[in-house]
């Protein structure tokens, strides 16, 4: 008897791990799918996937350069505009 039953816990337990793999090849083939979508989405912008990292700190950096000049006008015209507070 005991048998039995540890053969029918094998078989349960041998349903429930394939039914696990299923769930897991299914949510990898959807995360392909999507990096596939991503990575043409990339491509449209003519930007090359293998090369995004450089790109982000590219951008990072055009941006940084761009916010410093804004505040540098800021001060600007803060200071240019200092002697016309007093009247």
């Amino acid at each position: 008897m005991e048998l039995d039953a540890r053969l029918k816990q094998a078989i349960s337990t041998r349903d429930r791990l394939a039914e696990e793999v299923n769930k897991i090849e299914a949510r990898r083939e959807l995360a392909q799918k999507n990096l596939a979508d991503v990575e043409a989405e990339i491509r449209a912008k003519g930007i090359d996937p293998d090369q995004i990292d450089e790109k982000v700190r590219e951008l990072e950096e055009a941006y940084a350069a761009a916010l410093t000049k804004f505040e540098s006008e800021l001060d600007d015209l803060d200071k240019a505009l200092a002697p016309y507070r007093t009247l």
